[in-house]
């Protein structure tokens, strides 16, 4: 019995990491902030969540979503998306400034 809970629990564990490692972020930095690509599989995800200094962005149709960064000069931020199922990612950009 208790190889069998074990079995279950590292095949879930394998799975959750399998299904982490599907979920892609690619993010284009523009002034004033970010296009955020999210897909799984190779196929957009619409319904994520995408955050950005505690504001959140749900991505369309087409897995896109422009995030917002305030500020002048340019600097680096953590941009997180969380699918529907829990799955997360993150990762950091430059965001360039927002001077002319």
């Amino acid at each position: 019995m208790k190889k069998s809970i074990l079995g279950i629990m590292l095949g879930v564990a394998a799975f959750s990491g399998t299904a982490m490692a599907d979920l892609k972020l690619d993010v284009t930095p523009q002034k004033n902030g970010a296009w955020v690509i999210v897909e799984k599989a190779g196929m957009p995800q619409e319904g994520v969540q995408v955050s950005l200094h505690g504001q959140s962005y749900t991505t369309a149709e087409n897995g896109r979503v422009f995030v917002y960064s305030t500020g002048e000069s340019a600097r680096s931020v953590t941009i997180k998306a969380t699918d529907e199922e829990g799955n997360s990612i993150s990762t950091k950009a430059l965001i360039p400034s927002n001077r002319s």
